[in-house]
C-alpha cells in the first residue's frame, strides 16, 4: 500500500506564512482584513518561514512585513489554529516584540510606525460570535477617547465565517475555517497551498520542526498555572507539575502512533484530553 503523503494545509502557521510571502497574496489579504491598500510589500521575515527551524521560536512572527519600506504601517499577521489561553497577552508581546525592532535606539517616539498585529484564529477567541474584533486601548472613564498609539489589534474569528460582511473577508474566514476554496481570494491561496505542498523537502521540514507538541506544552503549562490559582481561592492544591508530566506522557504516546489530530485535540480540549488518558491509561 502507497504511503499517504502528508499535507501541511493552510491553518498550519508555517505554510501560513510561506503562503503570504506571494506578496499578491498579502496584499489581498491586508486589503480583506484591514480595507487597506497596500502598494508594495517588504517582508522582513521570510528566510525564517521559509527555512523552517524550531530556533528562536519565542520571537518568530508568522508574518512580518512593512508597506513600501517606508516605515508608515507594519503588519504582524498570525495563523492561531488551537484555542489560545490568554490571548490578550500574546497580543500584548507581539506588539512589544514589533515596537522593539521597529524603533532603533536612539529614536524618538514618534518614528514609531502605524501598526496591525492580527490573529486570524480557527475558534471563537472571546466567545461573542463575532466573525471580527477590533481591540483598540480606551479611557474607561471617557469611552469616546481614543490614545491614539497608531497601534491595531484584531482577532478574526474563522467560526463565525457566516456573519462576516461579504466579499474577501467572508471566503477567507470560510476558507480557513471549512478548507473549501470557493472565492477569488480562497482560490489563489489554495493554488499556492497546492505549490508549497509540491515541496518535499520544505513539507518535511515544517513536520520535522512541528510546533504542536511545544505549543501545547506551553498551554497546559499556562492552563494549569490558572487551575493552580483558582484552587488557590477555593482551598485546594493542584498537581501542577505531576499533570505536566502526565500530559507529556500523553503527548509521546500519541506522537508515536502518528496521532497528530488527537494531541491537537488533547491541547485544546479538556474533555478529550481526559478520554484519550483513559484509554492510554496514562
Amino acid at each position: 500500500m502507497q504511503k499517504r503523503r502528508r499535507r501541511v494545509d493552510f491553518t498550519n502557521s508555517w505554510m501560513f506564512g510561506r503562503v503570504m510571502t506571494d506578496e499578491s497574496i498579502c496584499r489581498d489579504v491586508i486589503r480583506a482584513v484591514l480595507g487597506i491598500e497596500a502598494v508594495r510589500v517588504e517582508y522582513l521575515n521570510a528566510e525564517q518561514v521559509l527555512e523552517p527551524s524550531p530556533e528562536g521560536h519565542g520571537v518568530r512572527m508568522d508574518v512580518y512585513a512593512r508597506e513600501g519600506g517606508s516605515g508608515e504601517r507594519v503588519y504582524d499577521l498570525e495563523m492561531q489554529a488551537q484555542r489560545e489561553p490568554l490571548l490578550g497577552k500574546r497580543f500584548r508581546y507581539y506588539q512589544a516584540v514589533l515596537d522593539v525592532r521597529e524603533l532603533p535606539a536612539g529614536d524618538d517616539y514618534d518614528r514609531l510606525p502605524e501598526s496591525f498585529v492580527v490573529f486570524l484564529c480557527s475558534q471563537d477567541p472571546f466567545g461573542y460570535d463575532l466573525p471580527v474584533y477590533h481591540l483598540e486601548r480606551r479611557c474607561d472613564e471617557v469611552p469616546e477617547l481614543r490614545l491614539g498609539d497608531a497601534s491595531h489589534w484584531l482577532a478574526l474569528n474563522a467560526r463565525a465565517w457566516e456573519d462576516a460582511p461579504g466579499g474577501d473577508l467572508l471566503d477567507l474566514l470560510r476558507y480557513a475555517q471549512t478548507g473549501k476554496a470557493l472565492g477569488s481570494l480562497s482560490r489563489k491561496i489554495e493554488a499556492a497551498v497546492g505549490r508549497a505542498n509540491e515541496d518535499r523537502e520544505w513539507v518535511d521540514k515544517v513536520w520535522s520542526v512541528s510546533t504542536i507538541v511545544e505549543n501545547a506544552a506551553r498551554r497546559e503549562r499556562i492552563n494549569g498555572r490558572i487551575a493552580c490559582e483558582e484552587a488557590r481561592e477555593e482551598g485546594r492544591q493542584e498537581g501542577r507539575e505531576e499533570g505536566s508530566a502526565r500530559f507529556a506522557a500523553l503527548a509521546s504516546r500519541l506522537i508515536g502512533a502518528g496521532r497528530v489530530d488527537d494531541l491537537a485535540q488533547a491541547a485544546s480540549d479538556p474533555a478529550r484530553r481526559d478520554e484519550l488518558f483513559r484509554e492510554l491509561g496514562v
